[in-house]
């Protein structure tokens, strides 16, 4: 029974370390089955993939170390890597067409090939510099699984100290970690390997400690987990020896034997399957019962109590990363205000919602006036900083209960209005654009003014028209350019 708990415990560390490996996954998924992705991945994109993924700030916030995006022949599209302090770094492994192929981390050809599923992932831990590591892997496709195979999306974590520190709470501060020159020492002293369904020789604690081990993909042991090992007092008989010598002389005996199972395991045995039971049937693990004795039912019963403690503490981590990574996948990094993924997402609610539909809808499209000259005279270091100055402006301006702002790109921004007729939506367009000359950023690149400005194009649909977001674009793109060839900072509707 000690090595069954013994195996139930190094289970848990397990399954700590599957469910950090299926929340990476679930990132590369996310970004593999998009349509925008699949567009840069066909036009190989390489400055949208660069300053949309390759940002040392947003990947040290999901504890990673580095983006790829792969074309069918395995050389790089975009991408690039961070060391663990996130200054800019090379692993070869990664960057170098043959070897991605000869260590299979990416998709191919003929895995799309002999594959059934739409999407195909591989995951895979290997050594970069002498460090574990682990990448995940998806091929590239549209969001309705069609189109051709065109690339490989690939994101990749050290597996260290910091790594193991990221487990689900409950037992992560007592794992230890031995990487690869460490872990060949406890070999012999695996309980179970990470992956496999069984192992040739079970062995038990040693030290005190139990022992899981991880695999590369050539079955060499490439860096061991380990926890101590609880206190047990499963030697311990549930029966006294007099107690049964008893039962065979006396039946007065017998029925005090059965009073004492009663007692100890079958009251015990009932409440552990209405807790189960329950739980499983509602879906709820806040139930607890409490459990006094020492045998191993009591103690089982107490260990349920901790293992749904864990599995509560483990949702709420699961739905707070959830929330996270949502809000980064769905934000500008530099400017904070939605992306163009927010922005398709924004249009396809308010097609799909027959009331908002049915309202008037209006689109502002503004542009930074002469933004390259910013660049070229102050850099592009002080450009960032004049594009979050505006993108502030913007939102200081802008009611965010019906007003939606996104960058779209460059200097460019969308603001999509709901419930706004045509006439709202250019007092809008003009009060965001005297907002941002009232802030007289200084711009001394151009000839005609000395500050910052903005061309502004306006497009509306009116109530009970149907709403056709690239259409409404269009006239309010066509709008802007008419309002720079009028000379800029003005607001033109279309």
């Amino acid at each position: 029974m000690t090595k069954q708990n013994d195996r139930i415990d190094i289970q848990r560390v397990e399954s700590q370390l599957q469910q950090e490996i299926d929340a990476l996954s679930k990132m590369v998924f996310d970004s593999a089955a998009w349509d925008t992705m699949y567009e840069a991945a066909q036009q190989r994109d390489t400055q949208w993939f660069n300053s949309d993924y390759v940002i040392a700030d947003a990947l040290q916030r999901l504890d990673v170390n580095g983006w790829y995006l792969y074309d069918t022949q395995a050389n790089i599209i975009g991408g690039g890597s961070f060391n663990n302090a996130y200054q800019p770094y090379s692993p070869t492994i990664l960057e170098t067409p043959n070897l991605l192929i000869e260590n299979n981390l990416i998709i191919l050809s003929g895995d799309i090939d002999n594959s059934q599923s739409e999407l195909i992932h591989k995951v895979r831990f290997i050594t970069i510099d002498k460090t574990p590591a682990v990448t995940v892997a998806y091929n590239v496709t549209k969001s309705d699984g069609t189109g051709e195979f065109v690339a490989t999306l690939l994101l990749w974590s050290f597996i260290d100290e910091d790594f193991v520190e990221n487990l689900t709470p409950g037992l992560a501060n007592d794992i230890s970690f031995y990487g690869t020159d460490e872990a060949p020492k406890y070999r012999d002293h695996l309980i179970r390997v990470f992956g496999e369904k069984k192992r040739a020789v079970v062995t038990t604690q040693h030290k005190r400690r139990l022992y899981l081990g991880v695999n590369d993909q050539a079955g060499d042991l490439l860096f061991v987990l380990s926890i101590a090992s609880r206190e047990r007092t499963y030697d311990r008989s549930l029966f006294d020896s007099s107690l049964i010598t008893g039962l065979l002389i006396s039946g007065s005996v017998f029925i005090l034997f059965y009073l004492y199972i009663n007692q100890q395991v079958l009251r015990p045995l009932r409440k552990l399957y209405t807790l189960v039971n329950s739980a499983i049937s509602n879906n709820d693990f806040s139930a607890r019962d409490e459990y006094f004795g020492n045998n191993e039912l009591h103690q089982l019963g107490r260990g349920m109590n901790e293992l749904f403690t864990l599995i509560e503490n483990q949702r709420d981590e699961i739905l707070e990363r959830h929330q996270k990574l949502k809000h980064i996948s769905n934000t500008d990094s530099m400017t904070m205000l939605a992306n163009r993924r927010a922005l398709d997402k924004h249009f396809a609610k308010l097609a799909s919602d027959a009331e908002l539909a049915s309202q008037p809808i209006s689109m502002i499209v503004a542009d930074i006036d002469h933004f390259k000259l910013y660049n070229d005279f102050y850099g592009h270091d002080q450009g960032d900083k004049a594009l979050c100055e505006v993108a502030n402006l913007l939102k200081e301006n802008t009611q965010p209960s019906n007003h939606f702002v996104a960058r779209y790109g460059g200097e460019e921004f969308v603001i999509v209005l709901s419930n706004t007729d045509k006439q709202e939506a250019f007092k809008v367009a003009e009060t965001l654009r005297n907002a941002v000359v009232t802030a007289q950023i200084t711009h001394q690149g151009r000839a005609d003014l000395s500050y910052v400005t903005l061309s502004i194009g306006v497009a509306s649909k009116a109530a009970n028209e149907a709403f056709d977001s690239d259409s409404l674009f269009k006239i309010a793109d066509d709008a802007l350019y008419k309002a720079k060839k009028q000379g800029r900072n003005c607001c033109v509707a279309g």
